[in-house]
């Protein structure tokens, strides 16, 4: 399993609140573990995300997985959830497999939710005109996000009810958050802004969501971040950053081909599929 996925697994089991949080199936050949998928429970446990499936490399092409992805189809009904997701990459080399699996299971056409731009940082980056080092406005302050506890930070966004999409929250669990490089903006009113990183292997950190609020986005904070986060990367010689652009922010977009494509070495799409369930 995922040495981030383990980790939240363990922990949850440790927490009486969050016991139920995830579901792990496994299957075996004569008592020897040749699979394993885990589901976890969100929305009020009204929905559940695929995080893993694996079947070792000896028992594939068994339909080992079917089995398993079937299982948590049932066992995700008798909990009565409506809906079962996943999101994948494309440049993997399961890819193909996984898509031909949730072809066959009647799962929805996997669309693109995000491109991602991968860039080694030798690429010169760090010298990008656009990156260059600017004065934050007066009334605001930039912080790592580590430095603070994340029940103040909860609370501070929610007292100022920013309005952001999940995509952009920057709670998420799915990779351990890298504590040098994600930063935030806050004034005296509270949080305003976040660039969050995660540390996906010793060589790699994703650049994942990058939020500024309205009041405060004509002043250019969110590349001012950017450049901080890479600086800091570049600093640390941590040689490979990805960086995740949701489709639905067009703007966002455009000005990430315009500035990061010609850094970028290779593209990719993280896509995503789900399954009603009853």
């Amino acid at each position: 399993m995922f040495q981030w996925l383990y980790k939240q697994v363990e922990q949850s089991l440790n927490d009486p609140m969050e016991s139920e949080r995830f579901m792990l199936i496994g299957a075996e050949s004569q008592g020897v573990p040749v699979g394993l998928l885990v589901l976890e429970q969100r929305g009020g446990y009204g929905h559940a995300v695929l995080q893993c499936i694996f079947v070792s490399k000896p028992w594939r092409r068994q339909k080992i997985a079917t089995s398993l992805l079937q299982e948590a189809r049932i066992l995700c009904m008798e909990k009565e959830m409506a809906t079962l997701s996943l999101s994948y990459y494309s440049d993997k080399s399961s890819s193909d497999t996984i898509e031909a699996l949730l072809h066959k299971e009647g799962w929805i056409q996997p669309q693109c939710e995000s491109v991602v731009f991968h860039i080694h940082l030798g690429s010169g980056i760090a010298e990008a005109t656009w990156l260059r080092e600017r004065a934050i406005p007066n009334g605001l302050e930039l912080f790592l996000w580590a430095d603070q506890e994340e029940g103040q930070l909860r609370q501070s966004i929610e007292t100022g009810e920013l309005d952001f999409p999940s995509f952009l929250s920057p709670f998420k669990t799915f990779a351990p958050l890298e504590p040098s490089n994600s930063f935030g903006i806050q004034s005296t009113q509270g949080v305003q802004g976040w660039s969050m990183t995660y540390r996906l292997d010793e060589d790699t950190i994703l650049y994942d969501a990058l939020y500024i609020a309205p009041e405060y986005q004509q002043f250019g904070l969110a590349f001012q971040m950017l450049g901080r986060s890479i600086r800091v990367q570049t600093e640390a010689g941590i040689p490979h950053a990805m960086f995740t652009v949701n489709q639905s922010t067009p703007i966002m977009m455009k000005l990430s081909r315009q500035w990061l494509a010609p850094y970028s070495w290779k593209t990719s799409e993280k896509r995503s599929s789900y399954i009603r369930l009853g």
